[in-house]
């Protein structure tokens, strides 16, 4: 049989060995704080301009009918736009006389726009057109029903500039801290 002593100091020894155990296998379950992606929060704006123009008919006369209109555009932070546009032309130079009533739905980025629409000449009947709007400027093609000259290709200098794109909104998860780009855990342990 040991002595007294000698068996308190090995029921010490156990004790101390299975606490570091114990603590060093939760210190291995512990996980170190993680990183993330932060989740990004697409937004949009509306855009509603009157605008005023000059546009030009190739095929018909030099001299340049005034255009009045209204354009309504959604915006996403990706650039993404579409919306829709109204106008109204008229000659001016040499007379008076009422153009076009024009409708048009378009789609692109904030800098250039497909478009695709359709309205009434006052003088030829009814159309349809195709277009491309890029900042202060729009060519397009018209399809006049009732005229000899079915193609009627146009140029047009206008007032409106390139749509502002919103910003990106950056999110992270609860207990998260956005750090750049990176979402990091608030979590110490």
């Amino acid at each position: 049989m040991q002595p007294p002593k000698v068996k308190r100091i090995k029921v010490y020894l156990v004790i101390a060995t299975t606490i570091g155990t114990v603590n060093s296998v939760q210190a291995m379950q512990q996980t170190p704080p993680s990183t993330s992606t932060p989740t990004q929060t697409s937004e949009s704006s509306i855009h509603n301009s009157i605008y005023a123009a000059l546009k030009w008919t190739f095929g018909e006369s030099f001299k340049p009918e005034a255009v009045v209109g209204l354009r309504h555009a959604k915006v996403d932070s990706n650039g993404d736009t579409d919306g829709s546009d109204i106008s109204i032309s008229t000659k001016f130079i040499g007379g008076f006389e009422l153009g076009k009533l024009r409708a048009k739905y378009f789609n692109g980025n904030e800098t250039i726009q497909g478009e695709i629409g359709g309205g009434y000449d006052f003088v030829k009947g009814i159309f349809a057109g195709v277009g491309v709007k890029a900042p202060y400027s729009n060519i397009g093609v018209d399809y006049q029903y009732s005229n000899e000259n079915h193609w009627l290709p146009y140029f047009m200098l206008d007032t409106l500039k390139k749509y502002d794109k919103p910003h990106q909104t950056l999110t992270c998860p609860a207990n998260n801290t956005l750090n750049g780009n990176t979402c990091a855990s608030n979590n110490i342990f």
